[in-house]
């Protein structure tokens, strides 16, 4: 049996809360590796399966909060693959015939739950979350202008973030289409009452 894959960043959804979660269904996935790796009773199978079990009813029901916080579009699926590895989990605690089945399946269920479920489902929540936050920014920045002048007469021109960047710290000239002279950032403060 191959090694578990060992915690780092990379797996990380950005949410303190649920990476302790996964790190600690890390640890767990280790301790089963080592316990598979050599004579096991039952007892101490079904002992580390029962752990396993009630940490993941609790993961998955935070990770489903934190899902739905967010509006995650797949909540749906993703709370069917916790319903079946929870069922799968179920099963086998009385579905073994022997220490040599029960300890197979039982690497099968850990592996893919955190090879397949953490590695590459969990990480869909996260750059869910990641292209949700880079939309707001994004919008905020198209809505938020910055004032600049030029030669005319009483006219602003309100230019929106991007272009404020280009002229005030990329040094890009912009000139006023009437007028033809370089917009300049205006300095006047706006007074608060």
């Amino acid at each position: 049996m191959e090694a578990f894959p060992v915690w780092s960043d990379k797996y990380s959804v950005k949410n303190a809360e649920i990476d302790l979660q996964h790190k600690t269904l890390f640890i767990l996935a280790e301790k089963t590796a080592k316990l598979l790796n050599r004579h096991i009773y039952k007892a101490e199978i079904k002992e580390l399966l029962g752990e396993f079990f009630d940490y993941m009813k609790t993961h998955f029901k935070d990770e489903e909060a934190y899902m739905h916080s967010i509006n995650y579009p797949y909540i749906i699926e993703h709370k069917a693959m916790h319903k079946k590895i929870i069922k799968d989990m179920s099963a086998l605690l009385g579905d073994c015939s022997s220490t040599n089945d029960l300890k197979e399946k039982l690497y099968k269920i850990v592996s893919v739950w955190l090879l397949e479920h953490i590695v590459e489902h969990d990480m869909r929540i996260n750059k869910f979350k990641q292209s949700q936050e880079k939309q707001i920014v994004e919008e905020k920045e198209k809505e938020e202008t910055f004032e600049y002048i030029c030669g005319c007469k009483d006219m602003i021109h309100k230019l929106d973030y991007g272009l404020h960047i280009k002229i005030k710290y990329l040094n890009i000239a912009y000139k006023c289409k009437k007028c033809f002279k370089e917009l300049t950032f205006n300095h006047i403060e706006e007074k608060t009452d």
